[in-house]
């Protein structure tokens, strides 16, 4: 004797309020990674909102999430990386590119007063000369 409509109501709103309490812990899990700056993979969400790997694959959204974060925070640490890797000639060949910048810069500017000085000389006789033809 087999209940051809079985009552499944109840199981089916169970299942779905365990699934939403699992998204809750792996999204207040994801957040307290990032305010702790700890990094996000499969396996460290897994672990830290206590929900299997499968469930984190499964979920679409989730999956998209935790591997955006997982990227960004690759870029982040490569940048790093790549900063500290900067040897120190680079570094020296960046100051003397910088120092010889502004030995030119100064340069210019010294031409530039001069020539300003020349100007406003230039700006006196020539207002001298408007005055005398007045």
């Amino acid at each position: 004797m087999a209940n051809n409509n079985p009552n499944i109501e109840g199981l089916l709103s169970h299942a779905t309020e365990k699934k939403e309490n699992a998204k809750a812990k792996v999204e207040t899990a994801i957040k307290k990674m990032l305010k702790e700056n700890i990094n996000i993979n499969f396996n460290s969400v897994s672990n830290a909102a206590n929900v299997s790997k499968t469930f984190l694959y499964k979920e679409q959204t989730i999956r998209d999430r935790i591997e955006y974060l997982r990227k960004q925070q690759e870029v982040l640490s490569s940048v790093k990386s790549f900063k500290r890797n900067v040897s120190e000639t680079s570094k020296d060949v960046i100051i003397e590119a910088l120092k010889n910048k502004i030995e030119n810069l100064n340069r210019k500017i010294a031409t530039l007063e001069q020539e300003k000085e020349q100007l406003q000389i230039q700006l006196k006789k020539d207002l001298g000369k408007v005055y005398e033809n007045i």
